[in-house]
């Protein structure tokens, strides 16, 4: 996996990566199942993995149509 520069990511970044995606994918796809408070607290992980994603110039995007 690259970032938008075009630098490979390491192997923990990557797997950073597929935490924010994964994520991301539950609360597109899966959000009416879960608990309140599931919910906002996924947000909350949400939030703070797109701080990594932008740290790691990844161009995460906005995540404003998900509540974050």
């Amino acid at each position: 996996m690259k970032d938008a520069t075009g630098t490979e990511l390491n192997e923990a970044q990557a797997e950073l990566m597929g935490c924010y995606n994964e994520l991301a994918r539950i609360l597109k796809d899966r959000r009416a199942e879960l608990a309140p408070y599931e919910e906002r607290n996924a947000l909350k992980a949400l939030a703070a993995l797109w701080q990594v994603a932008n740290g790691l110039d990844m161009d995460p995007g906005q995540v404003y149509d998900l509540g974050a």
